[in-house]
C-alpha cells in the first residue's frame, strides 16, 4: 500500500484443500504473486526504513511474488531455490540447505493470528524444489512435516517429507556480508508485469548498511526489486567454486512491483551467516529406526561405529563414532550388497585374521553364513565369502573371545534344543571354525538379542541377553575358565520397553562398553559405568528424531483407525515384519508412526473392510504357511485389533492374491475381490448380512488377464457412486481404471489413465485427502522405498503434482 513498508511475503492464492492436489486456476484468472526480482534500481537509506512509524506488511502475505526487474533463470539454474506454499494463505521462496531441509522466512508459516511454533505446520504446507519453470514437471513436490522457527529472527527451517537427492543444497556461509558486496537473489515472486510468472527470476543487489541481524540491499540494475512472494528467498554470494547462502529476504518497499505505487526503494534481508550453529544443531539427525544393528571399529579411527540395516530400503548404513559423547557423524551408505533385508543376525568381529572388523550374516533364503571382510581404508566391506551352511537352526548370533584364546569365536542359540552353541575361531580365521560345543545351559530360547562385551570391568568377554518375557537385560559374566563357565547371572537393566536391535561397544568416549537399543523408532544408549556390572540410565543420542513418513510400504492398506476424521495408512515393514500405522492429519503429512503389531512377515495381501458388521475397520489377510484367511477385528481403541480366534474365515487361499475389499455387487456389505492365479480371472467373494466368516458363493466379475496386472487399489475415482478398481500393468507401466457399474457384479470397460511410468509401483492404495468426491492414490515402490500421493480426480486434467514421501536418505 502507498506509504507503507512491506514484508516480502508471498500469498499466492492457490486453493489447496490438501497440499497433495492443487486445484487448477480457472481459465482467465492468474494466481496472485510468484516472483522476486523486478529489476528496478532500489535506493537504501541505511536502516531507516524500519523506523518512523511505518507499518510493515509481510512479503509473504496475501499475494505472491518473484524477483522483479531481473532475468528469467534458464532450466535447471539455481536448483536449490524452493517454492514454499502454506495452505491457501501464503506463498514464499526458500532455499534447500540440506537434503531434507529448506530455510525460509518464519512469517511464511503464519496465518496472522497465531505465532509460529516448532512442530507440524498450522496448515498443510508444501515445498517445490528443482522446478525452474513452474509450468513444467521437473523437480519434486514435498510436504512440510516440521517447522523450526528461530526464536528472534524471521527465519525458519522446514523439514521435508523425503530427501532431495538430485539437487545439491546451497552451502550455509559463515562469512558475514560486507558493505558494497554484490549478492544474487532468486525468487518466485511477482515481477513488474506479471502477478504469477511461470519461471524463477534472479537479479543482483549491492549490500548497503550491515546490521547485527539484517542487511540493506539495493538493486544493481534499474528496476531490480524484491516483491511479494520473495519472502525467505536466498541471497547468496557467487564464489569461484560455488555459491554461499548469506541472507534471506525479509522486507521491501516493492517499488516497481506490479500493482504497487510506492516510490521509495530498497529492501532488507535477514542475516544467516552467524546462525550456522543453530542450523546444524536443528538438522542433525540421531541414529533412528535401526534394525540388525552391530557395533565395531569399521572406519580405522579407533572409535566404535554403528552399522545397521534400513528396513524400508534394505540399505546398509554406517554411523561413524566421534569423540563427543552420544554424537555420531552423518551416516554413510556402505555395501557391497544392495538389499540387506535378505540377511539376518549381523555380527561384527575380526574373523579373517587381519586387524579390520568384518561382518558375518546369515542369508535367509539359503541359510548360508557369509563373511564380508572389512577393508583397510575403513570404506566398508569387500565381497562376501561363504563361511558355513545349514544355519537355519541358529539364531541371535554373537561374536566374542569366549574360549580364552586370541581368536574371535561365534556363538548362537540353537532353536531346536535351546542350547547356546559356540563355533571356535582358529588361527586360520575366515571361514575355518575349530568345531562347535555347547557353552550354556538349555532354555536359551527364552532369550534374544545376544551381545558381547566387557561389562563388569574384568578381562573376560561377558554376554548380555534380552529376556523375551520381562524385557530385562541379563548379564552372564565371563570367567577365566571361559567356554561353558559363566559367573552368576544378574540383571543390568530392567525392561518392559519392547527393546529390539541391541548392539554393544564403546559407543561413548569414556572407554567403557555400552549398549544401544531401539524402542520402535527411538534409539537409546545405556552407558557403561566405572563400577561395571550394571548399565547407567538410558539416554538418547544427540540430534532430532525425524518424523518418519510412509516408506518402504509392503501390504499397504488404509482405513480410519485412529478414530479421528483423517484416513490412516498401515503397512508391514520389510525385514522386520512389524506393522506400522501412519496417522492421517490435517497438515498434509502423516503424524509420527505407531507400531501396532509384530510378526506380520508371515502374511500377505492385507485388506481392510468392515467384515464383522460393527463400526470398526477390520484387517483380513492370508497366512503364507497354511493358506488360511484370517480376520483381525477392529476395536474401539483404533490402534489395536482383537484376536484372530481359533478358526480362520477361509481356507485354501494360497491360489488367490491381491485381495481387495469393496462394495462390488451393489449391496451394503463389504466384499472381497481376488485374482485367481491359475486362470488370471478376478473372482468376487460377496459379503453377507451375517458377516465374519460368512461369504456368499464366489463368482467371476472380470474375465480378463489379471495376472498381467500388479498393484491393485479400490476407490471411487470417477464421478459416480460405485467402487472402482485401479491397477498397474506390469509390462508397460500403464495405469488402468476398471469402473464400477450400477448394480455391481462386474466392471465397465477399462480406461487407460496413464500411458506409462507406473512400473515398479509395487503398492497401490486409495485415500481421500482433499475433501472432494474422488479418491487419491498412494503409490509405493519396494526398490527405493519412496511413496507418492497422486491427487484425484483420476482421468481428467486435474492430476496434481505427486507429493513425495520416503526414507531420510
Amino acid at each position: 500500500m502507498p506509504g507503507s513498508f512491506s514484508r516480502a511475503v508471498g500469498g499466492c492464492r492457490r486453493r489447496y484443500p490438501s497440499p497433495r492436489r492443487p486445484v487448477p486456476v480457472p481459465a482467465g484468472r492468474r494466481e496472485r504473486g510468484r516472483n522476486i526480482v523486478t529489476g528496478r534500481r532500489a535506493r537504501v537509506r541505511g536502516g531507516a526504513l524500519l523506523v518512523g512509524g511505518l507499518t510493515a506488511v509481510l512479503l509473504a502475505g496475501g499475494t505472491a511474488s518473484a524477483v522483479s526487474g531481473g532475468e528469467e533463470v534458464p532450466d535447471g539454474g539455481f536448483p536449490f531455490t524452493a517454492k514454499v506454499s502454506f495452505g491457501d494463505v501464503r506463498s514464499c521462496t526458500g532455499a534447500l540447505v540440506a537434503s531434507r531441509w529448506v530455510v525460509t522466512a518464519k512469517t511464511c508459516f503464519t496465518d496472522g493470528t497465531t505465532p509460529v511454533t516448532e512442530g507440524a505446520p498450522g496448515r498443510p504446507a508444501s515445498v517445490l524444489v528443482g522446478r525452474t519453470n513452474l509450468a513444467g514437471t521437473a523437480g519434486h513436490r514435498l510436504a512440510v512435516t516440521t517447522v523450526v522457527p528461530h526464536p528472534t529472527r524471521n527465519v525458519a527451517l522446514a523439514e521435508l517429507s523425503a530427501p532431495v537427492t538430485d539437487a545439491a543444497p546451497v552451502a550455509w556461509s559463515a562469512t558475514p556480508p560486507a558493505v558494497e558486496e554484490t549478492l544474487r537473489v532468486t525468487g518466485y515472486g511477482r515481477t513488474a508485469t506479471e502477478w504469477v510468472p511461470d519461471r524463477l527470476h534472479t537479479a543482483t543487489f549491492t549490500v548497503g548498511a550491515v546490521g547485527a541481524t539484517t542487511i540493506d540491499v539495493t538493486g544493481t540494475s534499474a528496476g531490480a526489486t524484491i516483491c511479494k512472494g520473495d519472502a525467505g528467498g536466498p541471497a547468496f554470494r557467487e564464489a569461484g567454486a560455488g555459491v554461499e547462502l548469506v541472507a534471506i529476504n525479509d522486507t521491501s518497499w516493492q517499488h516497481g512491483c506490479l500493482g504497487e505505487t510506492e516510490t521509495r526503494t530498497g529492501a532488507t534481508q535477514t542475516r544467516l551467516d552467524d546462525l550456522g550453529d543453530w542450523f546444524r544443531q536443528n538438522v542433525q539427525v540421531q541414529p533412528y529406526a535401526l534394525t540388525n544393528t552391530v557395533a565395531g571399529e569399521f572406519t580405522g579411527d579407533n572409535r566404535d561405529d554403528l552399522v545397521a540395516v534400513e528396513a524400508a530400503t534394505g540399505r546398509l548404513w554406517l554411523y561413524p563414532g566421534t569423540s563427543t559423547a552420544r554424537v555420531w557423524a552423518d551416516r554413510v551408505r556402505i555395501g557391497p550388497e544392495t538389499d540387506w533385508t535378505a540377511y539376518r543376525d549381523l555380527v561384527a568381529g575380526q574373523f579373517d585374521g587381519d586387524a579390520h572388523d568384518d561382518l558375518l550374516a546369515v542369508e535367509t533364503a539359503t541359510n548360508k553364513l557369509w563373511m564380508f571382510p572389512g577393508r583397510a581404508d575403513g570404506s566398508g566391506f569387500g565381497d562376501r565369502v561363504e563361511a558355513g551352511t545349514g544355519w537355519q537352526d541358529m539364531t541371535d548370533l554373537v561374536a566374542g573371545r569366549f574360549d580364552r584364546d586370541a581368536y574371535e569365536d561365534l556363538a548362537g542359540i540353537q532353536m531346536s534344543t535351546g542350547k547356546l552353541i559356540m563355533y571356535m575361531g582358529t588361527s586360520a580365521g575366515g571361514t575355518l571354525w575349530g568345531g562347535q560345543k555347547e557353552i550354556g545351559f538349555s532354555g536359551w530360547t527364552t532369550k534374544r538379542e545376544l551381545v558381547a562385551g566387557r561389562f563388569n570391568r574384568d578381562a573376560y568377554d561377558d554376554l548380555l541377553a534380552l529376556d523375551k518375557a520381562s524385557g530385562d537385560i541379563y548379564l552372564y559374566p565371563g570367567t577365566a575358565a571361559g567356554g561353558s563357565s559363566w559367573g552368576p547371572l544378574s540383571t543390568v537393566a530392567t525392561g518392559g520397553r519392547g527393546l529390539t536391535a541391541i548392539a554393544a561397544g564403546r559407543l561413548d568416549p569414556d572407554g567403557y562398553d555400552d549398549v544401544i537399543a531401539v524402542e520402535n523408532d527411538q534409539v537409546w544408549l545405556y552407558p557403561g559405568t566405572s563400577a561395571g556390572g550394571a548399565l547407567g540410565s538410558r539416554v538418547p543420542p544427540v540430534g532430532r528424531v525425524p518424523a518418519l513418513q510412509p516408506q518402504g510400504l509392503r501390504e499397504a492398506v488404509t482405513g480410519e483407525f485412529t478414530r479421528d476424521q483423517y484416513a490412516d495408512l498401515i503397512g508391514v515393514e520389510k525385514g522386520t515384519g512389524r506393522l506400522w500405522l501412519y496417522p492421517g492429519t490435517a497438515t498434509g503429512a502423516w503424524g509420527r508412526r505407531i507400531a501396532v503389531g509384530s510378526g506380520w512377515g508371515g502374511y500377505r495381501d492385507l485388506t481392510v473392510g468392515r467384515f464383522n458388521r460393527d463400526a470398526y475397520d477390520d484387517l483380513l489377510t492370508i497366512e503364507l504357511s497354511t493358506g488360511n484367511l484370517w480376520l483381525y477385528p477392529g476395536t474401539a481403541a483404533g490402534t489395536t485389533w482383537g484376536g484372530r480366534g481359533d478358526k480362520p474365515v477361509g481356507t485354501g487361499w494360497l491360489g488367490l492374491e491381491r485381495l481387495t475389499a469393496g462394495r462390488f455387487n451393489g449391496d451394503e456389505y463389504d466384499d472381497v475381490a481376488a485374482v485367481e492365479k491359475s486362470t488370471g480371472k478376478l473372482r468376487l467373494y460377496p459379503g453377507t448380512a451375517a458377516g465374519g466368516s460368512s461369504w456368499g458363493p464366489s463368482t467371476i466379475i472380470d474375465a480378463g488377464n489379471w495376472n498381467a496386472l500388479g498393484a491393485v487399489a479400490r476407490g471411487r475415482f470417477n464421478a459416480d457412486a460405485y467402487d472402482d478398481l485401479m491397477a498397474v500393468e506390469t509390462s508397460t507401466g500403464k495405469l488402468w481404471l476398471y469402473p464400477g457399474v450400477a448394480g455391481g457384479g462386474s466392471f465397465g470397460s477399462r480406461t487407460e489413465i496413464a500411458a506409462g511410468g507406473w512400473a515398479g509401483r509395487d503398492e497401490l492404495v486409495a485415500l481421500r485427502f482433499d475433501g472432494d468426491a474422488h479418491d487419491d492414490l498412494v503409490a509405493g515402490e519396494a526398490a527405493g522405498g519412496r511413496v507418492w500421493v497422486h491427487g484425484g480426480p483420476i482421468g481428467s486434467a486435474a492430476w496434481g503434482d505427486p507429493v513425495e514421501f520416503g526414507p531420510l536418505s
